[in-house]
Formats: C-alpha cells, sequence, structure tokens
C-alpha cells in the first residue's frame, strides 16, 4: 500500500545525504585543498598550460618589487641578500672609478649636511632635485645629468631615489651602470641597493647615525616649523615632549629600514640581529657628533683626493675655525634619564641598541680605512719606482 510516511522518510535521507556533501565540498574549498591559481604561479611543461596571472597584467609590464626575504628563513648570522649580493664586502679594497656610493640619509642625523659637502665637491648627485616635475626631467626615457640652476648650481641625474617609486624608475632607466652618479642619496636602503645595483654593478654603503633620542626629539622640533616639509606638523607646538612620546609611532625607524618593514609594523631581537651584521660587512659608518673624521672616511671610500684646492675649500667651509653648524634647528634638549628621555629610549629600545653597536664599529672601522689609504700610497711609490726602472732601461 502507499503511505504517505514513508515516501517522506525517503526524501529526507535524500536531503540530509546532499546538504552533507555540500557541507563536505564546502570544506575542502575553505582549506585549500582544491587551491586557487596563485597569480605568479607556473604548471609543469607535463601537458599542463602555463599561466603568468592576473597579477602581472595589473602591472601593466612594470618590473614588480623583488622579493623581500622571510627574516626567520635567514638567522641571526645572516646579512640581508639586498646588502650580500649587491654591495662590497669591507674587506675589498674600494675601486671609486668602477662603484657608485650610497648614501643612507636617516633623518635629523646630519644626512642634509652630508649632501651639502656632496654638492660643494661638485659631485654629480642621484636624490629628489634632478626628479622634480618642475626642472621638466621627470618624464625622460634616457638617464642624463643636468644642473637644474643652468650654469650654477650642483648637477644632478634625473631621478628620484627619495621614493620607491622614484627608485623604480632609475632601475628601469639603468641608473648605476650608466656610470654617471657619483654619489646617491636615498632614505630607502633595502630598496634602493636592491633595486639599483646588482651583482656585476656592486656599490659602497655609507650612513652617518645619531642616537635616537636626539634624532626623535630633533624630528619633533623640527616638524613644527617646516612648512616646506611634507610631514609638517604644526600641531606639535601643543604638545610637550613627553605627551609627543607618549603618542609617536615613528618608533626603532633603523631597524625597519634595514629590514624593509613600513613604520607600523612590529621588529624583533632577530630583525636587529640581522641589522647588525648587515651593518657590519656592507656599510660604513659615521656619526653625527664627529662629523669632520666621519665624511674624511667617506672621501677616502668614494676615493676623493683631499689634497686638491677645492676639496680643502670644503671641507675648511663646513669645518674650519669657528664655522658655525650649518642645518641646524636649534631647540631645548632632552636630558638623558629625564622621564621623556626613557619614554623614547624604552619605545626604540632597538634602534638604541643598534646605534650603541654602530658606536663600536665606528672605532673598529678607522683602522679598515686607514688601510685603504695607506695601500694606496703603496701602489704609488710602487709606479713612481716601475717609471724610474723603465727610464734606467732606456739609458
Amino acid at each position: 500500500k502507499f503511505s504517505p510516511t514513508m515516501t517522506t522518510r525517503r526524501w529526507s535521507r535524500a536531503d540530509a545525504a546532499f546538504l552533507v556533501g555540500l557541507c563536505v565540498l564546502a570544506t575542502i574549498l575553505s582549506l585549500d585543498i582544491i587551491s586557487p591559481i596563485d597569480d605568479d604561479e607556473s604548471f609543469s611543461p607535463e601537458g599542463r598550460r602555463s599561466l603568468k596571472g592576473r597579477g602581472r597584467a595589473k602591472r601593466d609590464g612594470r618590473r614588480a618589487r623583488k622579493k623581500k626575504p622571510n627574516t626567520r628563513e635567514l638567522g641571526s648570522e645572516a646579512i640581508y641578500p639586498w646588502a650580500e649580493h649587491n654591495l662590497q664586502p669591507l674587506t675589498v679594497k674600494p675601486d671609486p672609478t668602477n662603484e657608485v656610493p650610497i648614501f643612507w640619509h636617516i633623518p635629523k642625523s646630519g644626512g642634509t649636511t652630508v649632501k651639502n659637502i656632496a654638492k660643494c665637491l661638485d659631485l654629480t648627485i642621484a636624490d629628489r632635485a634632478g626628479g622634480l616635475p618642475r626642472f621638466g626631467h621627470d618624464k625622460d626615457t634616457t638617464i642624463l645629468a643636468y644642473r637644474p640652476w643652468k650654469t650654477r648650481g650642483p648637477t644632478y641625474i634625473n631621478v628620484d631615489t627619495t621614493s620607491e617609486k622614484g627608485i623604480i624608475r632609475a632601475e628601469n632607466l639603468g641608473l648605476v651602470p650608466s656610470g654617471l652618479p657619483d654619489f646617491i642619496s636615498t632614505v630607502y636602503p633595502d630598496v634602493a641597493i636592491a633595486h639599483l645595483y646588482d651583482s656585476s654593478h656592486r656599490g659602497r654603503a655609507m650612513g652617518l647615525f645619531r642616537h635616537p633620542v636626539d634624532r626623535l626629539v630633533s624630528k619633533f622640533y623640527y616638524l613644527q616649523i617646516a612648512d616646506w616639509e611634507r610631514t609638517y606638523h604644526p600641531n606639535w607646538k601643543r604638545l610637550s615632549v613627553k605627551q609627543w612620546a607618549e603618542v609617536n609611532n615613528d618608533n626603532n625607524f633603523m631597524v625597519k629600514k634595514l629590514a624593509g618593514k613600513r613604520m607600523n609594523a612590529q621588529v624583533s631581537d632577530l630583525d636587529l640581529a640581522i641589522a647588525m651584521r648587515t651593518l657590519q660587512e656592507r656599510f660604513y659608518v659615521g656619526m653625527m657628533d664627529q662629523m669632520e673624521e666621519s665624511i674624511r672616511r667617506f672621501n677616502i671610500v668614494m676615493g676623493i683626493d683631499e689634497t686638491k684646492e677645492n676639496t680643502k675649500k670644503c671641507m675648511e667651509e663646513y669645518f674650519g675655525h669657528g664655522v658655525e653648524k650649518k642645518n641646524s634647528n636649534s631647540h631645548p634638549k632632552v636630558e638623558e634619564g629625564s622621564e621623556e628621555w626613557e619614554i623614547l629610549a624604552e619605545k626604540n629600545s632597538l634602534d638604541v641598541r643598534l646605534y650603541e653597536y654602530v658606536l663600536e664599529l665606528f672605532d673598529e672601522q678607522k683602522e679598515t680605512i686607514e688601510s685603504y689609504s695607506m695601500s694606496a700610497f703603496e701602489e704609488e711609490d710602487t709606479t713612481v719606482e716601475e717609471e724610474k726602472d723603465i727610464v734606467k732601461e732606456r739609458e
């Protein structure tokens, strides 16, 4: 006999089975067992198709940023790959005719003075100025050096190495292989060194350092009045140093920059360890409070002859007796041990430790850099002796 109850029961079991099947499928998809194709995934050629991915199309042919390493993959004994592969080690004597130096400009650490001295020495500079739209070379498709102020002033390359976008453009124009720049300045050491240099065009890296607390206090007062800066903050005038220190998020700046991390990211002891080793093996370090000695060392690395009249004139202009400190913004000093100091030091503990390590490196590097000068004198003496021998043979 026909039984409505039996029919209803059979349909309920079927429905339940169908629903269970859907749930299982959904679970599989959520676990990525059936995984979506990654933008840049390529299949093996064994009868499968090869995909270039939607991500590349979105870049419109532009070169992608090189993949940054995962710090955990490197280990504390490593240095950052961009430094290892694209910078000359300090153990190798500089070759200024074939190497382009790059300067890591850490804000409020004396970097502007370094760049001004480079201008005074009449070096051809890659910085921000050469790529400014008002000079009409920001859309150039070939690399060139020019004087923005015509017959006077410094010579710049038509690129902007102070922004990530500008660095990629400089890479595409072949900045370093062109051999045009004498001096490159950037606030992005990881991006600039990874993209502008390669194993065939290795560079020399330099940096000028200042105690992180002093640097931050200087920044606090400077950006209250610097209406020409993109990061101008007139509202900071209403804050005390302590109030600002408690809310400031520009913490561990140096470690983050070397690690290639954004300012809102976290950094660890491992990031610090790799930063230390990277500076030790690939960076010439200078100290803001020992500016003249730091510039002297940088000059040796860059092959600048300090016996030439123009060099002596520039050094006298900046470091001569009675010369007033240039590019300084006078402000109240925060004393070490004060509440404000302790807040900033604690929030920037990794940078403080990195700075203390840089102090050690500064002392250690003196002998290394002096050896460059000594070897240069020895080569010069050898050349003179060889020339004398040639003359004697001819006689």
